[in-house]
């Protein structure tokens, strides 16, 4: 029996029950008798019977699946954020399914048509830099859309996250309570991205009247961090400190410092944006803006599932996110 699949009618027959009662039960509605739930669930087990997805979806209109893009995997930020997305979905009955559009507007669109066709619910994106054409077919199905890693209660649709331009302008405040005046900024691309954007704006309004030319941008990775410090130390006055836009970038920037022999923080501090998972254990640790990940993924999911489950209105919600101080910055007041 166990190497043959079951069906809903074999379940039916060996309960005695209609295969209504039967869908019900597997469908996790709570009004159904507990003797009935216990007998469908345990011949369903005996008959090796698991529900076929497109078949629910055919007859409730309900595929319990939820779309999220994002532009990348490598970096441990996402990672946690698209964990407590599927964790909290997951504790509804709602499926997760992700795809990748490494920043490509056009890649985007291609991969939301095809989760549009596999019948998914509502859409998590990534910022608010979208093609219209994807925001128009959205609206067109009637499909639920939320933006993450921003927070703009102006925005249409609504935002899960942070203020990026408020927390850039913060680190720069930062440094310059410990005495740096003579500051380089290291950032990833800003086209793509308008998380990097805002960033770049928070950096420019604190050093308003400052020399914002010393604003460095390269590719989002260690080795991009690599390139960029190259950079800044051929600049004709050497910082005394180096923000970077993302823990990733501050990561390569560390590793070139150090191997030409400079030391972090005597010679020049470094401060980071992200706090990665190992922005504790570098040597010496991270100084940087701790963003909450793990709880945007959090509140974004619940608000799709009450929306899909009672057609909550989804409002835009604003997240703490904090400087943690931590070895890399030093105080030269």
């Amino acid at each position: 029996m166990a190497d043959k699949i079951g069906t809903i009618r074999d379940v039916a027959r060996a309960t005695g029950l209609s295969t209504a009662t039967v869908s019900r039960v597997m469908n996790g509605n709570p009004k159904v008798n507990p003797k009935m739930r216990a007998d469908v669930l345990k011949f369903a087990k005996q008959l090796n019977y698991v529900p076929n997805p497109a078949a629910r979806t055919l007859s409730t209109r309900k595929s319990k699946t939820v779309a999220a893009i994002i532009p990348t995997i490598e970096h441990s930020v996402f990672a946690k954020y698209i964990t407590a997305v599927e964790q909290t979905l997951g504790q509804h009955g709602y499926n997760l399914v992700l795809a990748i559009s490494n920043a490509d507007l056009a890649q985007e669109l291609a991969a939301a048509e095809q989760l549009v066709a596999m019948g998914a619910e509502a859409f998590i994106l990534t910022g608010a830099d979208h093609s219209r054409d994807l925001l128009d077919l959205l609206e067109r199905r009637g499909i639920p859309v939320l933006f993450t890693s921003i927070f703009d209660d102006a925005s249409a649709v609504p935002t899960i996250g942070y203020d990026n331009t408020a927390l850039a302008y913060s680190a720069i405040e930062y440094l310059q309570s410990n005495g740096h005046r003579n500051i380089a900024v290291a950032h990833g691309p800003t086209h793509g991205s308008d998380r990097t954007l805002a960033r770049c704006k928070g950096v420019t309004l604190a050093l308003s009247g400052q020399n914002t030319a010393r604003l460095v941008e390269v590719a989002l990775s260690v080795e991009g961090g690599r390139e960029a410090a190259k950079g800044i130390l051929e600049m004709t006055s050497r910082p005394t400190a180096i923000l970077c836009l993302s823990d990733v970038l501050a990561l390569g920037v560390m590793f070139h410092l150090q191997s030409i022999g400079l030391t972090i923080p005597d010679d020049i501090s470094i401060m980071g944006f992200d706090n990665l998972d190992w922005s504790k254990d570098s040597h010496p640790s991270l100084t940087t803006i701790d963003l909450p990940a793990t709880k945007m993924g959090e509140v974004a999911a619940q608000l799709v599932v009450d929306q899909l489950e009672n057609n909550t209105p989804m409002n835009s919600v604003p997240l703490h996110a904090n400087i943690v101080t931590r070895n890399s910055v030093r105080s030269i007041t």
